[in-house]
């Protein structure tokens, strides 16, 4: 008997893997998806430095006022010299709010003889600019114009003190402060500014710190929330200086630009100010370093004292 069979039909279909226009294809999708989303990335990261900025600036403001009350609304100096005769290891504001614990801070030496190149950084530092220039690449110096690299690394004065002390506190941020010119005397003045830097000799610091024309105290700030405390800086003396080299209409070239979009030169871009009222604000700072509109001088180095609700000198207050 013969059997017949039956085959089963099997159905054959091909595979194979991506072809190479389709892998450009999701490759060029990936792309572009990249380009979108790292810009919105970016522009999100800058934006939360900004604000932890401001985040630190307010602990540092809240410190400093609360070391003016305890001394029953004095002001401290910014600086005073290191001088061998008055103050051997001078004076630096955010190394003495940190040591009379006003606010914590981290202390960059680690023993007591080390030298400044010994210094071991803490990110961790109300005092820090998150959008600052790293603390890898040294202390700032008097910059040329507002976002100069100099004006947006971190300061420590009297640096060779504090290393043989084994304490020092750097800071991104400085007081808004000037030294003893005669045009910050009070009350004659014409730039008064509400914190000092004592850059006498010997006995002359003491007299210095003893005499009447430079004694600042908050009863003397009328509009503390329009009032500057605290500026993005990295000279102790960040007013009075000359044209910058660079930009020739540039005349306030010592205060730092580290936030939002630089203007179409290059030069300037955004800061955070703190004031007397605790508040902090972001400012565009080419308002402030450009010549005075009103001003006929072409070699005008004097700030724009009342700019919207800003002022820093204490004899440029409106009212009361």
């Amino acid at each position: 008997m013969l059997s017949s069979s039956r085959t089963p039909i099997r159905s054959h279909r091909s595979s194979h893997g991506f072809t190479l226009v389709e892998l450009l294809v999701v490759i060029g999708i990936i792309a572009v998806l990249i380009s979108v989303l790292l810009p919105a990335l970016s522009k999100a990261r800058r934006s939360a430095a900004t604000v932890q900025c401001a985040s630190n600036m307010r602990q540092v403001s809240n410190a400093l006022l609360m070391y003016i009350n305890a001394y029953k609304g004095h002001f401290p100096p910014c600086q005073i010299r290191a001088d061998a005769t008055a103050y051997p290891n001078g004076w630096w504001w955010a190394t003495e709010l940190v040591r009379f614990n006003y606010i914590k801070a981290p202390n960059v030496y680690t023993r007591v003889g080390a030298t400044t190149g010994e210094k071991v950084f803490n990110r961790s530092n109300p005092f820090r600019c998150p959008e600052a220039i790293d603390e890898d690449y040294g202390k700032g110096t008097a910059g040329d114009y507002p976002t100069d690299a100099n004006n947006n690394k971190f300061q420590l004065v009297n640096d060779s003190q504090a290393a043989a002390e084994g304490f020092g506190i750097v800071s991104w941020y400085m007081l808004n402060s000037r030294n003893l010119a005669t045009s910050g005397a009070w009350p004659t003045g014409n730039k008064i500014a509400p914190f000092l830097y004592f850059n006498g000799t010997g006995a002359q610091i003491n007299k210095d710190l003893d005499d009447a024309k430079w004694q600042r105290t908050l009863s003397m700030i009328r509009k503390p929330s329009e009032f500057v405390m605290i500026i993005e800086a990295a000279d102790t003396n960040w007013f009075d200086q000359a044209q910058s080299q660079n930009y020739p209409n540039i005349y306030l070239k010592r205060l730092g630009a580290r936030h939002g979009k630089k203007t179409s030169d290059g030069a300037n871009a955004y800061t955070n100010f703190a004031f007397f009222d605790g508040h902090i604000s972001l400012y565009p700072t080419e308002p402030y370093t450009r010549k005075s509109p009103n001003s006929g001088s072409t070699a005008d180095n004097s700030l724009i004292d009342y700019y919207r609700e800003t002022v820093f000198f204490l004899n440029k207050q409106q009212g009361k």
